[in-house]
């Protein structure tokens, strides 16, 4: 039995992943640019026709490799979350625990994620993708900020605007540990967060009050 014959028989969601490790594999050594849809084929050891039966292109199968990937991570910190203490702060120092854990700075990970920015402006489903993945991220952020906020008694507190915050600080830490591990140890990332947290215990909510009136 051929390859591509094995690849039809399997369950619709093993193909699936089947197509979308080749399509990582082929980011990680060609970028956005260079992985096309032949390289891709070659990878999975599949025909052309075979990946035009399932996605309408390499924008969409990109596309749908960004959301498995995302979807991996949310899951991991949504577990560490939900195995934390059950108040507000512990679920936050879960959260930056898994954030700077082995698997989401997996440099593989990295190497992907670097494929998928550089094509968000590029191709529209995956700039849908990443504003899904990322609304998804920060809608995790900003329900923990707010379990914070009620905790303390905040009157005001834009959780939504206090999640892009922290967001951008944790991305901004997780590429420069991809790009140079050397920069600060995992540990280091962890309590870098924790201080940004300590910042609004001591009063820096302040910056992110709604303005009186606003929404």
């Amino acid at each position: 039995m051929t390859q591509e014959a094995r690849f039809s028989r399997l369950d619709p969601e093993l193909r699936k992943a089947h197509l979308i490790d080749a399509t990582l594999a082929c980011l990680k050594q060609h970028g956005f640019q260079g992985a096309s849809i032949r390289k891709i084929c070659a990878e999975a050891g599949v025909s052309v026709g075979l990946i035009n039966h399932h996605y309408s292109g390499k924008d969409e199968l990109v596309a749908e490799a960004y959301l498995a990937v995302t979807g991996r991570v949310m899951a991991l910190l949504r577990e560490a979350i939900d195995r934390a203490a059950p108040n507000a702060r512990e679920r936050l120092s879960a959260f930056f625990r898994a954030s700077f854990s082995a698997e989401v700075l997996d440099p593989q990970l990295l190497d992907a994620w670097l494929a998928f920015w550089g094509a968000v402006k590029t191709a529209e489903a995956i700039n849908r993708a990443h504003d899904q993945s990322y609304g998804e991220y920060r809608a995790i952020l900003a329900s923990a900020l707010t379990d914070l906020a009620a905790e303390q008694s905040w009157q005001g507190f834009d959780a939504d605007l206090a999640a892009i915050s922290l967001s951008a600080l944790l991305d901004g830490l997780w590429l420069e540990s991809g790009l140079n591990p050397q920069t600060f140890t995992p540990a280091q990332g962890v309590q870098i967060c924790e201080a940004w947290v300590d910042g609004l215990l001591a009063g820096g909510m302040q910056r992110f009050l709604r303005p009186v009136g606003g929404r």
